[in-house]
Parts: C-alpha cells; sequence; structure tokens
C-alpha cells in the first residue's frame, strides 16, 4: 500500500507506491506536470513503456495515465479539443486490460471559469468519461481521474486564474499532484473507481 516514507535511493516525495515489476504508459499532453509523473512511476518501481501493445491476457498488469492538454493550463483563446476526449476512450478501450487508469484534467471540469465555456465544457467530459468507462471497464479495470488547479511548474504558476477563490490560497506544489496520481495507481487501491480527486486548493467547492 501507499507509503508515506521515502523508498531507499529515491527521490523524497511525500507518497510511495509499488509498482515494481509493471509496466506504465502515458499519453497525452507534455509538460512539466508529464514528466513528473512519469519521473515518479519509474521511481516506483514502474517500467515506462514508450510504445506498447495491449497485453495478450488480463493477468499482465500496467498503469496507464492520460494527461489532457487542460491540465497545463488556459488555453490562449477559448476553444474546446473534442478530439481529445475521443482519442482518450479509444486508448483506455484499446489497453482496456490495465489495472489502472488515471485521466489528469482541469479543476474547470468540475467547476466552469468565466469567459472560458468551451474548454470548461471539454474538461468536464472528461470528468463524465471517467465515471463511464469505469461502469464500462468493470471490474477488471477501474478508472479514476484527478483535476488539477493552478500549480508551481518551471518557476511559474499554470492556470493562476484557479486562485481567485480557493481555500488554500496558493498554487499546488507538482508533488501534492503526484501524491493523488499515486493514491490511485497503487496496486492495493482497486476499490475505488469512477471517482475524480480534486487537486485544486478548494476551487471545485465554489
Amino acid at each position: 500500500m501507499a507509503a508515506l516514507c521515502p523508498r531507499s535511493g529515491r527521490r523524497e516525495r511525500q507518497l510511495n507506491i509499488d509498482l515494481d515489476g509493471r509496466r506504465a504508459l502515458i499519453r497525452g499532453a507534455t509538460g512539466a506536470l508529464t514528466t513528473a509523473i512519469r519521473d515518479a512511476l519509474a521511481q516506483d518501481g514502474a517500467t515506462i513503456a514508450e510504445t506498447i501493445s495491449p497485453p495478450a491476457g488480463a493477468e499482465e498488469p500496467f498503469v496507464l495515465v492520460l494527461i489532457s492538454e487542460g491540465a497545463n493550463g488556459l488555453p490562449e483563446r477559448d476553444a474546446c479539443h473534442p478530439s481529445e476526449r475521443a482519442d482518450f476512450a479509444r486508448t483506455i478501450r484499446q489497453f482496456a486490460s490495465a489495472k489502472r487508469v488515471v485521466i489528469v484534467f482541469s479543476a474547470a471540469g468540475l467547476v466552469p471559469i468565466k469567459g472560458f465555456a468551451e474548454f470548461s465544457a471539454e474538461q468536464a467530459g472528461l470528468a463524465s468519461l471517467t465515471r463511464t468507462l469505469a461502469m464500462e471497464l468493470g471490474p477488471t479495470t477501474v478508472v479514476n481521474g484527478v483535476a488539477v488547479g493552478a500549480y508551481e511548474a518551471d518557476g511559474a504558476v499554470r492556470t493562476e486564474r484557479f486562485l481567485t477563490h480557493t481555500g488554500v490560497q496558493r498554487a499546488a506544489t507538482l508533488d501534492e499532484i503526484l501524491a493523488a496520481v499515486l493514491f490511485l495507481a497503487d496496486p492495493d487501491n482497486g476499490y475505488m473507481t469512477g471517482h475524480t480527486l480534486a487537486v485544486d486548493g478548494g476551487w471545485a467547492i465554489g
């Protein structure tokens, strides 16, 4: 199960899990958050696969992480990308034998951002996709989401707009987001599905 102390020889983080002998596949947006998730899974023992074919049988477990462009911040103009939602659905169905699926998207999918109607609707679609595929793919696969708000990366705050009415009143660290992703990817966490963890400092409270 998840451990709160760092594993020997690995970078100190708030949360560590045991992924030894398991493979992880990451798809979607690139950037600091994607790199941090990739590194965390590898440091916890997973083999990161760049290209991978669906395993021949359900006995071969691995973690599939999908990262939305929305997790990197607001677009320059209000626009949605319907292909992202469809691509994620196809990818998850292709790897339906994965034991853990984690979809990372913007907290605007839980509570919309004024002036970003299309973007907020697209992110809400990913929240709905998380719930729908959890029903379709069980019991073999559990599908959960992480909705991120403002966070610090590369010396800047991503989506500073989320700080306007958050209870914590600061941006998250990457490690705080990683803690949620790893919790959902944990091999011992097999009874939680269709749920989205809001790592947003309180944005979704409204």
